[in-house]
């Protein structure tokens, strides 16, 4: 069960700090600036001499921006030129100008007519790329369909239900796609590696690529065999408790001797009202996405929705911490009457814990109760006291 949390929770912070790396990478500039609001046009010859920070439904940028763009919103059409990167999480994109750095978008549908100087990476239903259109660096996808009939200046890589390619490609293709169409008009100067099931015919026109065509098939198990449950032998159990429960004693340890009054006001939470803590963790588990949403929809609130989401990442993975050294307290209270120090108590709660998460059913009900209780009882530590 340990290893299962932590498995889940590294995947978050993958994603989390992926999202921060894309932030930090952008060039540095000497301003930004904030707008929002429904309807926005910004008219051509009105340039930005700095970062535009902009969120709205409809958005139309005419103006040139010297820095990077960072917009969300329903509608964006972008006719201007962006000497920076571009980053946008919408709706429906259009980029018709050009861009001297790399585009990130994440949207319903994403449409470049334009010119990307750097690489093109795009999460969404549909990406087209126009046939006057030009990616000079890489393109990265995953989407359910893909037009591309412009030119790319690198390789291409990516993943989507329908990929149909019919523009030129200076160097290699990597796709998964359960339908794929190189057509005649299509110039892939490199090798091209796709992916597909095993039934499925590609439509790959002999003449567009240059270099290899390789061809892996996707076989997939046979989910209607009943699968056959792989028991763990007692020994790999008992190692798997052991070195699961090491590493939550180990952030035990460090949440101890370096943050020993919020640990410690933490658990009393617990102690004292440990049930009311379970409901304050659940609810705060369930409402926290929606909490960031609405922050990131509006424009000043950005920068306060990706610190508390570190904070929430991070209060995912110490919460069922703070449980477990009630556990041990309580388990070593009760068998040697003395009150046991916290760190003992995080030794024999972590393993306790682990041990409890083993067990089949029941295991993860009981590890799930006390994630609960710990997050609501770590949130609950920061709300400000009653004055009597």
């Amino acid at each position: 069960m340990y290893s299962v949390i932590m498995n889940k929770f590294v995947r978050l912070f993958s994603l989390f700090f992926a999202f921060i790396f894309l932030l930090l990478i952008s060039s540095p500039v000497q301003a930004v600036q904030f707008k929002s609001g429904t309807n926005l046009n910004l008219p051509k010859g009105e340039n930005l001499d700095e970062s535009l920070f902009i969120s709205g439904e409809q958005i139309i940028i005419d103006s040139d921006i010297t820095g990077d763009l960072f917009c969300a919103g329903q509608s964006i059409t972008i006719n201007g030129s962006i000497k920076g990167d571009v980053l946008c999480v919408v709706q429906d994109i259009k980029i018709n100008g050009l861009v001297d750095g790399n585009v990130r978008v994440a949207g319903q549908t994403v449409e470049v007519s334009g010119t990307v100087n750097r690489n093109l990476n795009a999460l969404a239903q549909t990406l087209t790329l126009k046939k006057l259109a030009a990616v000079k660096g890489d393109i990265f996808f995953g989407v359910q369909s893909v037009d591309l009939s412009g030119t790319a200046g690198r390789d291409l890589a990516g993943a989507g239900e329908t990929v149909t390619v019919s523009g030129s490609l200076f160097r290699n293709a990597t796709v998964n796609a359960a339908n794929l169409n190189i057509s005649d008009t299509a110039r892939i100067r490199g090798d091209l590696d796709y992916y597909t099931e095993k039934d499925r015919a590609a439509s790959i026109s002999s003449q567009s690529v240059v270099g290899q065509v390789r061809r892996h098939d996707l076989i997939y198990e046979d989910k209607s065999a009943p699968e056959k449950s792989e028991s763990l032998s007692p020994m790999s159990l008992l190692s798997k408790v052991i070195f699961g429960a090491l590493a939550f004693f180990i952030i035990a340890s460090v949440l101890i001797y370096f943050d020993k009054s919020r640990t410690e006001k933490v658990i009393n939470r617990i102690q004292e009202k440990p049930v009311l803590s379970g409901f304050i963790g659940l609810a705060v588990f369930v409402t926290f996405p929606l909490v960031f949403i609405l922050l990131i929809m509006t424009l000043l609130g950005i920068p306060l929705a990706f610190v508390t989401l570190f904070v929430y990442f991070v209060a995912l993975i110490v919460a069922s911490v703070y449980t477990s050294i009630v556990i041990g307290w309580n388990f070593l209270k009760l068998v040697n009457k003395k009150t046991p120090t916290p760190f003992l108590s995080a030794l024999a709660g972590t393993f306790t814990l682990g041990l409890i998460a083993s067990i089949p059913v029941l295991g993860w009900l009981i590890a799930l109760i006390a994630f609960f209780t710990g997050l609501g009882a770590l949130f609950t530590s920061f709300l400000p006291e009653k004055t009597k």
